[in-house]
């Protein structure tokens, strides 16, 4: 078993032995593992996988209904089936249209610019809060339309992320006052856009309200849904990329002689290093999976970060390579529930990474200087602290 500090810091030599010995496994509790790509990604794709659970579960159930927590995420597009999965995802797609998110480039590559200035005048940071998080705090801000403080945005994501990852109705109950926080938050904005728009999400949110596409409640759940999914795996994989790039030297010197490998550096960070650990679905029938049942109505879960180092797919999966070519992983999820905020996610991260080349040889890593949250379902670096050298 895996001591509590490597359940967190590094868990995937138990990923491995899991995929060698017990690929398709059930745990204590009657909730099924599963950690090979092809697994996963039938998992992710094949419709006898439902996103929503049956009325006899605990997580999200929909009989239960009694956190404001619940009410919120039920109206999440990421958590529903088709129909109603069709409808939110289509105005999700609407207000994201690859053309709006081009066009925040300029605001995404200034904004690094000035964290990253500010950053190179000091000597000993924490890149998590100094870079990595206010960059995607920022952006998601100016798109949404919100003006939120940091300290508040990252109190409110770290309280959303625990809940979420327990899952239990003490869980949801325990976040009551940050969930009525954002609930009332975002209400009181959407009000104040209905009688001053302006040129952001929530204003082009309420378009949709206006011809009855969407519901207020729908309309402040999706503002919630978007200000977490907007940040929280961007600001990850940023720190969780700078972590491994100065742990593997070659690849940072390959990259600062090749700084057109930047892109590339980014898609390899999100298969070594996905910030997303789990994502579950529901077994809407039987299931066969190497040569297992697994039952109706059961919780099934796909381990990522098992999955995007599998040698059935990967040439040397456990090597962090910046030019490797075959590198379709799983870390914005396939089918129906791809992310939808991916090509934001990854204008970011080229941005962040591009701009940060220049500088990797001034950065090294405080020695103990990594603080992991104990969250399963995120691969949560929340402290990364470095020494900074000045030429």
């Amino acid at each position: 078993m895996l001591k509590p500090v490597e359940q967190y810091s590094n868990p995937y030599p138990f990923y491995q032995t899991l995929r060698e010995q017990t690929p398709v496994f059930q745990d204590e509790h009657g909730t099924w593992f599963l950690t090979r790509y092809d697994d996963v990604k039938l998992l992710l794709g094949d419709t006898r996988f439902s996103r929503q659970p049956p009325q006899s579960a605990g997580f999200l159930d929909q009989a239960r209904m009694s956190t404001i927590l619940d009410h919120i995420i039920a109206d999440w597009a990421v958590l529903n089936d088709p129909p109603r999965h069709t409808r939110l995802r289509e105005i999700l797609s609407s207000i994201m249209n690859p053309r709006f998110i081009k066009e925040t480039k300029t605001l995404v590559a200034s904004t690094a610019a000035s964290l990253l200035n500010t950053l190179l005048q000091k000597s000993q940071v924490d890149f998590m809060a100094e870079f990595a998080y206010p960059l995607p705090v920022q952006v998601i801000n100016q798109l949404l339309g919100s003006e939120l403080d940091m300290l508040t945005m990252r109190r409110w994501a770290r309280s959303l992320a625990t809940a979420l990852d327990h899952g239990s109705p003490d869980d949801f109950a325990a976040i009551t006052d940050d969930a009525l926080e954002m609930q009332t938050y975002f209400t009181e904005l959407l009000l104040k856009r209905e009688e001053q728009p302006k040129e952001d999400w929530i204003s082009e949110l309420l378009v949709f309200k206006k011809i009855g596409k969407m519901s207020l409640n729908e309309a402040v759940s999706t503002c919630i849904f978007l200000m977490l999914a907007g940040h929280e795996t961007v600001q990850l994989t940023i720190g969780l990329g700078l972590m491994t790039l100065l742990k593997n030297p070659d690849q940072l010197t390959l990259l600062q002689s090749n700084p057109e490998l930047a892109a590339s550096a980014v898609e390899e960070t999100l298969r070594f290093e996905s910030p997303l650990n789990k994502i579950s679905r529901w077994t809407r029938e039987k299931i066969m999976i190497n040569d297992i049942i697994i039952p109706e109505n059961t919780l099934v879960v796909g381990m990522l970060n098992a999955a995007n180092r599998d040698p059935e797919k990967y040439v040397n999966p456990e090597r962090f390579d910046i030019t490797r070519s075959n590198n379709r992983h799983l870390t914005f999820g396939y089918g129906i529930h791809n992310c939808i905020g991916a090509l934001l996610a990854r204008i970011e991260l080229n941005v962040a990474f591009s701009q940060l080349t220049p500088h990797l040889h001034q950065f090294s890593l405080v020695e103990n200087g990594e603080e992991w949250l104990p969250n399963s379902s995120f691969r949560y670096l929340f402290k990364l602290l470095m020494n900074i050298h000045h030429d």
